[in-house]
């Protein structure tokens, strides 16, 4: 799985902006800003800008991924 989402977003620049987390997720940009508040997504906020990196992004998606016969 780590291979596939790697490969998905592997063109994507190493730091990503909210707009862009929010079209890869299929979300609003509110939702994304309330997921990093809440720490779903990993991030750094410096000042009033948050810093989104793009591996740290694979590797949390890539632990979060629905596994075959997991319970829910």
């Amino acid at each position: 799985m780590a291979r596939h989402i790697h490969e998905l977003l592997g063109d994507l620049p190493r730091r990503l902006s909210v707009p862009q987390v929010a079209e890869l997720l299929g979300v609003r940009e509110p939702t994304v800003y309330r997921w990093l508040r809440d720490g779903e997504i990993p991030a750094y906020k410096v000042g009033s800008t948050w810093v989104i990196l793009r591996d740290e992004v694979c590797d949390h998606l890539e632990l979060r991924h629905n596994r075959h016969g997991a319970e829910a």
